[in-house]
């Protein structure tokens, strides 16, 4: 009952950041960080009414989009905001915590495991967690009503065009690597340029230690490595780049795959260089 009643509290608060300055600066977690906003879009449809938001690169952000499409019952609560319930609740950090909700926010409630969008401001003695910012239709969330959509909003062509690529290059051969979307990627990607020592390991790989591990959240296990898998293995932090085939192994997460020579991987040897962008 507490909890209900403390959730209830609704007060007058500073008036609410405008959106494109919350968008470039991303909202404060209760330790005073500013949560950085993901590529991640979803689209909420409702009652003819569509709102869009822009999700946070939070593990219960990308929690709530691998869940979708979904199609959910709205319950509105307070007259403040429309919620739904995700089949599948969302892990949450304390530290990402709030209470002085804004309008056009996205967030989740955890002891209740619903999601809400805000359509007014919205004051909670318990603390609730940004789940992103709305980008447009925030003035129509008040009119939705019923069942909802909830679906990803796939990346503009350009968008797709940008994907990660990084140049390995050893004795004048060049290998281009096509990186995937997971937080290991990136963590690997924002450690370039490199200059670092490679190693043989059994037949089938060579392997290399990045300067800081990398963040395995969201990254996909090694289901069954081919020539030009690029992996890394989180027990002995190395990421691996493989010229033989391999099974899998507990550990062993993918992070892309070479899209132009594969064949030059055997003969890596010594100080290789690793850059982002492919060779021309």
């Amino acid at each position: 009952m507490k909890i209900i009643l403390n959730r209830l509290m609704i007060v007058f608060g500073i008036a609410a950041c405008a959106l494109m300055a919350c968008l470039d600066s991303g909202a404060l977690a209760s330790d005073g960080h500013a949560l950085p906003l993901s590529s991640m879009k979803v689209e909420i449809s409702s009652n003819g009414k569509t709102a869009t938001f822009q999700l946070y690169d939070t593990a219960a952000a990308r929690e709530f989009y691998n869940q979708l499409p979904l199609e959910l019952d709205l319950t509105n609560f307070r007259d403040a905001q429309w919620m739904f319930y995700p089949p599948e609740k969302l892990n949450v950090k304390a530290n990402e915590a709030y209470h002085d909700g804004k309008k056009g926010e996205l967030s989740y409630y955890a002891p209740w495991g619903d999601v809400f969008m805000l359509y007014k401001d919205f004051y909670a003695g318990d603390e609730m967690h940004r789940l992103g910012i709305g980008l447009s239709g925030v003035d129509d969330i008040a009119a939705m009503s019923g069942s909802a959509v909830i679906r990803k909003m796939e990346p503009l062509a350009e968008e797709k065009e940008q994907t990660m690529q990084i140049t390995v290059t050893a004795n004048g051969s060049a290998i281009v690597y096509e990186l995937n979307d997971s937080q290991a990627s990136k963590d690997l990607y924002a450690q370039l340029p490199l200059e670092i020592e490679v190693e043989n390991y059994g037949s089938n790989e060579k392997i290399f230690y990045p300067p800081k591990k990398l963040n395995t959240s969201n990254t996909p296990l090694v289901k069954g490595a081919q020539p030009g898998t690029l992996a890394y293995y989180a027990p002995w932090a190395d990421v691996v780049m493989f010229y033989g085939s391999f099974g899998s192994a507990s550990g062993l997460y993918e992070l892309g795959h070479a899209v132009k020579g594969t064949e030059r991987i055997r003969s890596l040897g010594g100080t290789i260089r690793i850059e982002a962008g492919s060779s021309r």
